[in-house]
C-alpha cells in the first residue's frame, strides 16, 4: 500500500502535468484507499471502459454521474481517471 506523502507527490506531479488547477488532495487519498480496500467493486471490464473513453465519452459519463446526483468537473472526471489508472498500473486493480 502506498504511503499519503508519496501519493500527495504523485498527485502533484498530475497536476503539473496535466494543468490542474486544483487537487483535492483528501478526496483522492479516499478514492485511492477505497480502490485498495474494495478492488472487487471495480470490475476489469468497467476498469478499461472507463480508462479507454476519450473526451465526448467522458462528458457522457459525467452527464450521466450528475443525472444519478454524483456532479463532477471535468477536472474532477479526469482526477478520478487517473487514480484509478494509477491503481490500475499498479496492479491494485
Amino acid at each position: 500500500m502506498m504511503d499519503k506523502e508519496i501519493f500527495e507527490d504523485i498527485m502533484n506531479h498530475a497536476a503539473d502535468q496535466f494543468n490542474w488547477w486544483f487537487t483535492p488532495i483528501d478526496d483522492s487519498w479516499e478514492l485511492w484507499n477505497e480502490i485498495c480496500a474494495k478492488p472487487h467493486d471495480y470490475p476489469e471490464d468497467v476498469v478499461e471502459a472507463i480508462l479507454s473513453m476519450d473526451a465526448q465519452e467522458r462528458l457522457l459519463w459525467r452527464t450521466e454521474l450528475a443525472e444519478k446526483g454524483y456532479e463532477m468537473t471535468p477536472m474532477q472526471v479526469d482526477q478520478y481517471i487517473y487514480i484509478i489508472q494509477l491503481a490500475s498500473e499498479g496492479g491494485v486493480l
